[in-house]
């Protein structure tokens, strides 16, 4: 969050750890995210307000969880975003079941969480769905445990989370019908757009992972894009080729200790086991805990503690802790605040809606305000479709639970099968640059170029588990830099080869013997 005036030192300095950085403007918000905001809000609060028009408030909860399907897969082109957009509204539902079979028995619910959230994180993990990752599957399987146990109102809750599920899926499908492109386009134009900045102000010394990433989204749209448009590679090959001339010159990383230079040992566990293994056993110890002390709803812990688990990288989860901490104080007013006004369904309905736009809407670029939105939205749809604790007392509830999952979750971080991906970066990252500085040395197309693909590959994976470390090993930060140099650098090389581009393939390969050859 920027400095502002008049506000005293300290507290500028304290501020964005408490409350994050500040959004971006409402208009910027709007225009990338509107589609799976109005969406969301859409597939939840339609199915919502038409069972509560039919007097059945449990199940208009129940479909309203099966419509979180639609959160999902937004910025996938439409075949691949048919596949996982039908998996995760078949999960929900299952979430759904499991939740409502186990909801009289706290500590099975918390075992059951836990199975979720493991099973979840593995899913997201081999098949790349992406945001929220496993944090649904668990919110709604606690969520559906306090809607009812008996063997007929499960069935029900099922149906109706199902055929919520499946309204999602047509309509996050609904505009292939008339832009079946529309993915991969905005995607090439947004790689595009951030290329055209970086070319007006430059890039800074560090590697520009903005850009790169925009770029590396683009072509995973592209390549799983749309087949009856004119394909989009030209266009994003310009903008790739663009992008790696403006990448700066980059001394070679001075890492502390020796570089390992093998490549990691073949037999390792896929390095998403140990981050499945944490989240679940996190989310089994929150929630268990919390049955233990008495708590109303433990699933909530076990959320809490799932979401604690999830950030992006080392800083980034523990900055989680706090901000979710920070979020739910905040939405607890707001639905205390909601709570005393007694609004009528229709309007409490519809708050639900707007607050799930804004939701969506803010959930990327400022953690606090989305959970600030999504705690009241929660509380509410318990409120309407289960027999719940008084108000003051469901929030008093609430922040209790929510305590006890970020402590579980952070301890769980800190001591459960740590630093699997730290560990082993060192030699991937070791292994890579040999393999580089081999293919950039040999001809176009043969052993060397596939050694080299094959070692991009594993050190991506042993990257990606060490940015979701809660405390990395020492260094880490240093070994992460030098692999998105590596990275940037070997891909490159190999898609300049693999276009048949001799001048670029050439220009890369130098630049991988200056930047990456020890000295």
């Amino acid at each position: 969050m920027r400095a502002v005036s008049g506000i005293p030192s300290p507290l500028r300095r304290v501020a964005p750890h408490v409350l994050g950085p500040r959004p971006p403007t409402p208009g910027a918000l709007w225009a990338a995210h509107r589609r799976r905001a109005l969406s969301a809000a859409f597939c939840v609060t339609a199915p919502l307000a038409f069972f509560v028009l039919l007097g059945r408030a449990d199940l208009g909860a129940a479909a309203a969880l099966g419509g979180f399907t639609a959160v999902y897969g937004h910025a996938l082109p439409y075949r691949r975003r048919s596949v996982v957009s039908a998996g995760v509204g078949a999960a929900l539902a299952t979430s759904v079941a499991l939740g409502g079979l186990a909801g009289p028995h706290p500590f099975l619910l918390a075992a059951v969480l836990g199975l979720l959230g493991a099973a979840a994180t593995a899913a997201t993990a081999v098949w790349q769905i992406g945001p929220p990752g496993p944090l649904m599957a668990v919110l709604v399987g606690g969520s559906a445990s306090a809607l009812g146990s008996a063997p007929d109102l499960i069935g029900q809750h099922v149906a109706a989370a199902a055929g919520s599920a499946a309204l999602s899926w047509l309509v996050v499908m609904a505009a292939w019908s008339w832009d079946p492109a529309g993915p991969e386009r905005r995607a090439v134009a947004a790689a595009e757009s951030a290329v055209a900045a970086a070319e007006r102000g430059g890039l800074p010394d560090t590697r520009p992972d903005a850009v790169a990433r925009a770029v590396r989204i683009a072509h995973v749209a592209v390549a799983g894009g749309s087949r009856r448009r004119r394909s989009l590679r030209p266009r994003l090959e310009e903008v790739e080729t663009r992008f790696l001339r403006t990448l700066p010159t980059t001394a070679p990383t001075t890492a502390t200790g020796p570089r390992v230079p093998a490549a990691p040992a073949r037999g390792h566990t896929p390095l998403w086991v140990p981050t499945a293994v944490r989240i679940g056993v996190g989310a089994w110890a929150a929630g268990s805990l919390a049955a233990g002390l008495g708590l109303h709803s433990p699933y909530w812990a076990s959320t809490a503690a799932v979401a604690v688990l999830l950030g992006t990288d080392a800083r980034h989860t523990r900055a989680r802790a706090l901000h979710r901490v920070t979020g739910t104080l905040l939405g607890t007013g707001v639905t205390a605040l909601l709570f005393w006004l007694d609004l009528p369904v229709a309007v409490s309905v519809a708050l639900i809606g707007v607050m799930l736009v804004g939701v969506e809407l803010l959930v990327v670029s400022q953690y606090v305000l989305a959970v600030a939105l999504i705690t009241p939205v929660s509380l509410s749809l318990v409120h309407l479709g289960a027999d719940s604790p008084p108000g003051a007392v469901l929030i008093a509830v609430r922040l209790g639970e929510t305590l006890v999952g970020i402590a579980v979750g952070l301890a769980a971080g800190l001591l459960l099968l740590p630093r699997p991906g730290s560990r082993r970066l060192p030699a991937a990252v070791g292994a890579t640059v040999e393999r580089a500085l081999a293919a950039a040395a040999a001809p176009p197309g043969g052993p060397a170029d596939a050694a080299l693909r094959d070692a991009l590959v594993a050190q991506h994976e042993v990257a990606t588990a060490t940015r979701a470390e809660l405390f990395a090993a020492p260094g880490a930060d240093l070994e992460l830099h030098r692999s998105r140099q590596v990275a940037d650098l070997g891909w490159a090389l190999l898609g300049a080869r693999a276009r048949g581009e001799d001048a670029l393939s050439a220009w890369v390969g130098a630049r991988i013997t200056a930047d990456l050859a020890p000295r």
